[in-house]
């Protein structure tokens, strides 16, 4: 809601406070660090990142139901979200080979119709506020040029999503009756370009989330003392911390891998 007749408002902290947001960007840095160098605890990540992103979700659905929400509070979320999309990189992009890839598919299927939903038709229903709401760098409001992108963006990610499910079933009854894999050990591989496109991803999501905020003038959203926040903040950290351990400690940073590049070898 509006602090005042300014363009200051007050946030809500329990839905993107400080502590919530620093949590969100440990993991998102998390998840791409373990899909590269700790791929054994990729299931744990994953499960523990998506706890965090449905509890979030799940406020933003219900905020919508209640039409307690702004649009750009909306596009603020998806700023926080898509950072653990890190998640694709890796070896290969597995993230429908177990039931937790499964659980964040499904998730981002549900998310992507939302988006489509707020894109084409949301938008123009939620609260508005006493100045310009700013979506993107540039002052770039909610209209024009951003709302194309965000159609395109949403409707490519349902496309996606599904593509990726149906893909996951169809290789899942291929391999019914098949051998299992071979339990000779294989050099991790890694696809550089999916690298660097999770590596822009995790930057682009947190300088985007904090400029949202900054632009439309949120305020009580930075108090990490708050007991909610700083809980959010420790899980993030501590995951960060788990996962830097084994790569720097046990020198999985050096363990020989296999690079490509457009799916061809370089090593």
């Amino acid at each position: 809601m509006e602090a005042s007749d300014s363009c200051d408002m007050i946030g809500n902290a329990d839905f993107y406070g400080i502590g919530i947001r620093l949590g969100l960007y440990a993991q998102s840095l998390t998840t791409l660090l373990v899909t590269l160098f700790v791929q054994e605890e990729e299931g744990l990540n994953r499960t523990l990142n998506l706890l965090l992103q449905l509890a979030i979700f799940a406020g933003t659905l219900l905020l919508t139901q209640k039409n307690d929400i702004h649009a750009f509070e909306v596009v603020l979320v998806f700023w926080l979200l898509v950072g653990a999309l890190s998640s694709l990189t890796g070896d290969g992009i597995s993230a429908v080979d177990s039931f937790s890839g499964v659980c964040r598919v499904l998730f981002y299927i549900a998310l992507s119709s939302y988006g489509c939903w707020f894109w084409f038709i949301g938008l123009d229903t939620m609260q508005e506020t006493s100045c310009t709401q700013i979506a993107f760098f540039g002052g770039s409001t909610l209209d024009g040029w951003f709302q194309t992108f965000g159609k395109v963006v949403a409707v490519l990610g349902f496309v996606v999503a599904g593509g990726m499910l149906a893909w996951a079933g169809y290789l899942s009854i291929g391999n019914r009756g098949g051998r299992g894999r071979s339990g000779r050990y294989r050099r991790p591989q890694t696809e550089i370009t999916l690298m660097v496109l999770s590596i822009v991803m995790v930057i682009l999501s947190i300088v985007s989330a904090e400029y949202v905020i900054r632009a439309n003038h949120l305020t009580g959203v930075d108090d990490i003392f708050a007991v909610g926040q700083l809980l959010a903040f420790l899980v993030g950290l501590f995951q960060l911390l788990n996962a830097l351990v084994p790569i720097f400690i046990k020198g999985r940073l050096w363990a020989p891998r296999c690079w490509l590049l457009f799916g061809r070898h370089l090593t």
